[in-house]
């Protein structure tokens, strides 16, 4: 069920112009996982995990996190 919800927003961000977001999520599609940053494009990713229940491992310092399918 997750990755049909992540497939429509990967459409959405299509959509709404935001390819850098839209190829993260399609990153974390085809690779289960996904590494962020403290950018904008991640920080979009990174909501819509919590939105979706991901789980998000973050590193000892709090500037990056990894978002697991």
């Amino acid at each position: 069920m997750k990755k049909i919800q992540l497939m429509f927003a990967y459409h959405e961000f299509l959509k709404g112009g935001k390819y850098f977001t839209a190829h993260k999520i399609l990153e974390l599609l085809n690779k289960k996982k996904v590494y962020l940053g403290l950018n904008d494009t991640s920080w979009e990713v990174e909501q819509l995990a919590y939105k979706l229940k991901l789980q998000i491992t973050y590193n000892r310092n709090y500037n990056g996190a990894c978002v697991y399918l």
